[in-house]
């Protein structure tokens, strides 16, 4: 049985309404919510963290103190320990899984929105998500998904600075690299129709 001990003396931190001052409350849950996260032996678990049985122990834990779902606390303990690019394919892994695919998807959604208020563009994910490094398995590789997802709400929110999958990739790899690509996982089933359309793109780019 896990001991929580150390989780209550930090929760009476927290206590409704004894703190006035919104950023020291969301330090003081990130705190918890850090706190929580080592005593539950989660900073052991490694990428796998979203399959440990004491993930769920952590959300309640944090749910039953903040009477909500922390998911910017929550993101800060786990950011402190993955780089974003290596996160993101946790969560999209998460995703796939429907015992962890409603918090995978809210902390997905909640991390676009932060890089967004940041002001980070397209090319800026694109890079934070180490898309700009292998052309090989670009398309198959998780955090594509993320990548589209954010693109298109720079797009609907940076009128003038709209961007296309494919303009992104050639910017990144060079048209040639991209062409040769896009050829290769034509002949991929799983590929072939993202490889299609991405031509088409590619394409109306060129004319």
């Amino acid at each position: 049985m896990i001991n929580l001990s150390g989780l209550d003396q930090t929760a009476k931190l927290v206590k409704p309404g004894a703190l006035k001052d919104i950023r020291v409350e969301s330090l003081k849950t990130k705190a918890i919510s850090d706190t929580a996260f080592k005593l539950l032996k989660l900073d052991q678990a490694g990428d796998d963290v979203f399959m440990s049985p004491q993930l769920h122990t952590w959300i309640n834990y944090l749910i039953s103190v903040t009477k909500t779902l922390p998911t910017i606390a929550m993101l800060s303990t786990l950011t402190a320990r993955y780089s974003d690019d290596v996160l993101i394919k946790m969560l999209e892994a998460a995703k796939k899984n429907p015992g962890t695919e409603e918090i995978a998807t809210r902390l997905q959604g909640r991390q676009v929105k932060i890089w967004m208020r940041s002001g980070k563009t397209a090319d800026d994910i694109f890079k934070l998500l180490k898309l700009d490094y292998r052309i090989e398995d670009l398309l198959t590789n998780p955090n594509l998904a993320t990548y589209v997802t954010y693109m298109n709400l720079f797009n609907k929110y940076s009128p003038g600075r709209e961007t296309t999958l494919a303009n992104t990739f050639v910017k990144s790899y060079g048209n040639e690299a991209v062409a040769k690509m896009v050829e290769a996982a034509k002949k991929v089933p799983s590929t072939e129709k993202f490889a299609q359309e991405l031509q088409v793109a590619l394409f109306n780019q060129w004319l």
